[in-house]
């Protein structure tokens, strides 16, 4: 046992010695894959710095105060890789604390007019209420898909400016404060999806829809090479993982959840093309499904293959 460890230690300081080289092709790989990953960092890196100078510059602290951690919080959470999904994310929080917000001032307008004790059971009859009205919501698919993410803001805004308006008594101030400093989190964020570099769901999922037409184009020629072939299918050795055949069609099978989400983002998207053309998403999820239903015949057909009897 001790020979066993003395033998993976040995390659350890060596290991470490390459290790550095090792992680930068790694990290050279990811960028070279697909340089736009690189520049969404540098996206993401200016955007926060943008928003940390509502910290570092007196003038602006003094406008919003501590509320100003609202606005990284945002950018942290709101900047996707792409514009739709950006937007989906930023017109979601806004609506959903906007909305969240009038409705807690609502309550809060009734409670006041009566004693503490009442204004305690109101409090805690509203969040109940909305509690449960609003993850009863999340269950619809309609809202489950496009707007859960702004539910869930609603639900956890209205919660902290209800609860807090108990003991704070300038509770308009705080949530103003709050509102504010989301939306300019919000505004960053769209402002550079949209306009610096701009990466869209549409041409994501339109690309994504090409590259499996001719993955499966790909496959159907390697089947039919393979079938007029002479050589005997080697029944003994799984040749699944390296097969290109393979790899082609499962491209194809496996993307539904992609296509789906790129789809719902790209809905979210403003007419961007030069003919200012709506993009035709429900079309290409459409045709996922042709392509994944084709790709099922691939691998009936790729399964005939592997036997014998042809």
């Amino acid at each position: 046992m001790m020979n066993d460890l003395g033998k993976k230690t040995d390659g350890l300081p060596e290991k470490m010695k390459r290790f550095p080289m090792v992680l930068c092709r790694k990290i050279w790989k990811v960028g070279q894959d697909d340089p736009r990953r690189a520049i969404h960092a540098l996206k993401v890196g200016f955007s926060l710095t943008l928003v940390s100078l509502l910290y570092l510059m007196e003038p602006l602290f003094k406008g919003v105060g501590q509320n100003a951690i609202w606005a990284v919080m945002t950018v942290v959470v709101v900047l996707e890789f792409t514009a739709g999904a950006t937007l989906c994310k930023g017109l979601n929080r806004g609506f959903g604390t906007l909305l969240a917000a009038s409705l807690a001032f609502f309550f809060e307008f009734i409670a006041r007019e009566y004693g503490k004790v009442f204004r305690a059971v109101f409090i805690g009859a509203s969040i109940f209420l909305i509690g449960a009205l609003t993850t009863y919501l999340r269950f619809f698919p309609n809202i489950k898909k496009n707007y859960d993410y702004g539910v869930l803001i609603f639900l956890l805004t209205f919660n902290l400016i209800t609860v807090s308006s108990y003991r704070v008594d300038d509770i308009l101030k705080l949530a103003q404060g709050r509102i504010y400093t989301i939306a300019i989190g919000s505004g960053v964020c769209i402002l550079m999806s949209l306009f610096i570099f701009p990466n869209w769901s549409g041409e994501d999922l339109h690309n994504s829809t090409v590259s499996k037409i001719e993955g499966l184009a790909r496959s159907i020629e390697a089947c039919v090479v393979k079938y007029f072939n002479d050589e005997e299918p080697d029944l003994e050795i799984d040749e699944t993982t390296e097969d290109p055949i393979y790899n082609n069609y499962k491209a194809v099978l496996d993307s539904k959840s992609t296509d789906e989400t790129l789809a719902r983002h790209a809905s979210w998207e403003p007419r961007h093309s030069w003919h200012c053309h709506k993009f035709p998403w429900q079309q290409y999820v459409k045709l996922g499904g042709v392509l994944r239903h084709f790709g099922y015949a691939i691998v009936a057909l790729h399964g005939s293959l592997q036997t014998e009897i042809r």
